[in-house]
């Protein structure tokens, strides 16, 4: 399991504006670190490795409903984090004389605040798609199809983290992941989209 990756090179260049000239090493380098790190902290590691012993050479064994997690919600997820976890790398690159900046042989690079700035952008879509694949696994049509997500224990190492949250450019203060805290609002009616848990009475 240690090489396999949910989503191709190819894949990530066809949905992201990264050039096809790009070496793909670099790419398959930051997939797997996306996978390890990003994916594995919202899936748990028992789910996530159940996944990815179900990829083989000629193919894969997914249900049907695995199937739709993966197209549908995990490879989006992985195709912007990959882009935002691999600009660093893009833009220097680790010689054996050093780090250099760009392509060794022309092209110009971008500044440094530059390769920040569309980074930032980078990071606010693959934080949208984390939140599609947060709430699809946790209040959505997925919540009670995967019981390696939702059975997961520390023994089997890392636990699912459902507790990320969607931030976009703008902050707004007394805000959850599931809408405005009801608190801070009086008699307000304000949306929730887990009215058991963030309804009327919950917050006083």
């Amino acid at each position: 399991m240690a090489n396999v990756l949910l989503i191709s090179e190819t894949k990530l260049k066809s949905f992201t504006n990264i050039n096809k000239n790009v070496d793909m090493d670099v790419l398959k380098a930051e997939i797997k670190i996306a996978q390890d790190i990003e994916l594995q902290t919202v899936l748990g590691t028992l789910f996530y490795n159940s996944l990815l012993s179900k990829v083989t050479a000629g193919g894969n064994t997914f249900t049907a409903d695995e199937l739709t997690l993966v197209n549908e919600y995990i490879s989006p997820f992985l195709i912007q984090t990959s882009y935002h976890s691999a600009i660093p790398h893009i833009h220097y690159r680790t010689m054996n004389r050093g780090i250099v900046e760009g392509d060794v042989e022309s092209a110009r690079s971008v500044d440094i605040e530059t390769m920040k700035y569309l980074r930032n952008i980078q990071k606010s879509r693959a934080d949208f798609y984390k939140q599609r694949l947060l709430d699809y696994l946790n209040t959505g049509p997925g919540q009670n199809l995967f019981p390696d997500y939702n059975n997961s224990s520390s023994y089997n190492g890392m636990v699912p983290d459902r507790n990320a949250k969607y931030n976009p450019g703008i902050v707004l203060p007394y805000t959850t992941r599931k809408g405005w805290a009801y608190k801070n609002f009086n008699n307000l009616t304000s949306y929730s989209e887990d009215q058991m848990s963030d309804g009327p009475g919950c917050c006083n």
